[in-house]
This record gives structure tokens, C-alpha cells and sequence, in this order.
């Protein structure tokens, strides 16, 4: 239990430092300590384990590894599996959904609630990297009316994208 909250701690503080990949590993041992123990501070961290697989960008679903499985369907967590599939098949549309009908469920953490406006940059980023990529030619109207954002916000993802 002690090594869990250690862990946690330490997913926490690579996660707010950008360092994703550092803060998936401390969550995921987190995780494993809290489960072995019967903590009920698993749930908490495992969603603290899907935050990090989100913003370090990976294509594995964290619920795919044995330990984690079990969990995917459960109240507590489900929302969060929802909002990891629909983020990693860019559906923009779905995640914002998933956000609005689970509000409590995921912004009611403070931790997770601070990460999530990096979370729908980068799925708008995304979305709009597919959106554009066919053309020479694009309106940022269009490009708005797509991504469900105002214009101010898409030329700002625009920029952003142009200095990356």
C-alpha cells in the first residue's frame, strides 16, 4: 500500500511535468500495489493510468494488459474507457459527448479536470491534421463548423500546429 501511494505520487508529478511515459509506468505499478492490497484507491489510479496512456499519445489500450481487464467494464471506470476509445479513433465528436454525460463522473477530479483541456487540444489537433490534410485550400468557417470550436480557437490550433 505504502509503495502505491509512492507510485502515485510519483505518476502525479511526472504528469504535471510532461514526462507521460514516466508517469503511465508509476500509475500502472500504483495501480498494481493498490489492486494487490485491495485499496480501493485502484479505481482512482487507474484512471489516473488512462489519463497518462491518452496524453503520452499511445495506440495500446491500457485496458488490454491482465491486470487492468477486469476493471474495464466497471461504473466507475467505464466512462473513462469510453473516452480512451473515442480518443484513440479521434472521434471528436464522442469524446466531447463522453465528457458531457460523465461530467461528474471524470471532472469532479481535480487532477484528472487539469489535464483535460491538453487531452482536447490534442484530439482537436489531430482531427484537424486529418481534416486538412487533403487539401491546398481550406476555410477556417468550415474548419470551425468540424472540430465544433470557434474560429479564435481553430486559428489557434492552426498556429500551433504551424510552430510544431
Amino acid at each position: 500500500l505504502i509503495m502505491g501511494v509512492i507510485r502515485e505520487c510519483g505518476g502525479k508529478m511526472h504528469l504535471r511535468e510532461g514526462e507521460f511515459e514516466k508517469a503511465h509506468t508509476d500509475f500502472f505499478e500504483a495501480f498494481k500495489n493498490y489492486d494487490e492490497s485491495g485499496s480501493p484507491r485502484r479505481t482512482t489510479c487507474l484512471k489516473y493510468l488512462v489519463l497518462a496512456n491518452m496524453l503520452m499519445k499511445s495506440g495500446i489500450n491500457p485496458f488490454d494488459s491482465q491486470e487492468a481487464k477486469p476493471y474495464k467494464n466497471d461504473p466507475e471506470i467505464l466512462a473513462m474507457t469510453n473516452l480512451v476509445s473515442a480518443y484513440q479513433n479521434n472521434d471528436i465528436t464522442e469524446f466531447e459527448k463522453i465528457l458531457k454525460t460523465n461530467h461528474s463522473n471524470i471532472m469532479d477530479d481535480p487532477f484528472i479536470r487539469e489535464h483535460i483541456e491538453e487531452l482536447l487540444r490534442n484530439i482537436r489537433t489531430q482531427v484537424l491534421i486529418k481534416l486538412i490534410k487533403p487539401y491546398t485550400r481550406i476555410h477556417i468557417p468550415f474548419i470551425s463548423k468540424e472540430l465544433n470550436i470557434d474560429v479564435a480557437d481553430v486559428e489557434s490550433l492552426l498556429v500551433q500546429c504551424i510552430l510544431d
